[in-house]
């Protein structure tokens, strides 16, 4: 019954990794670009009983002007507005602009390779009981 529950937690590690990823794998390969789009306002997310807060960031790349939502949501509104900051995209996608978060992305792909791997070796006989 523990194997199953093992094999259980690396299918769930493997669908998260499969699930984030793809949504990154233009981030992961092509050439990042990078711009500097100002705070223009920020999108309000009401969820349970406190609202979240994203910010929206305007600029101009490749010949057009562009608006794109932060990913990461904050209790208060932040950066404030006219806040100009650096956002990367891969090549030919403005519209997947975002500020560079490293720590966060890789913090999140490790925890999951780091699982995976724990899983693994503990299905393998590899950890002691």
């Amino acid at each position: 019954m523990e194997r199953w529950f093992l094999y259980a937690g690396m299918a769930l590690c493997l669908f998260s990794l499969w699930a984030i990823a793809r949504h990154d794998w233009l981030r992961l390969t092509r050439p990042a670009r990078r711009v500097i789009g100002e705070v223009v306002g920020h999108r309000i997310h009401r969820d349970s009983d406190a609202p979240s807060y994203a910010a929206i960031y305007r600029f101009t790349a490749e010949g057009a002007v562009h608006e794109v939502h932060d990913a990461v949501h904050g209790s208060r509104p932040g950066p404030p507005e006219g806040h100009c900051r650096e956002l990367t995209y891969p090549a030919g996608h403005p519209e997947l602009a975002r500020p560079p978060r490293p720590l966060l992305w890789g913090g999140v792909y490790g925890g999951l390779l780091l699982m995976l791997g724990l899983l693994a070796a503990k299905a393998a006989g590899l950890l002691p009981e």
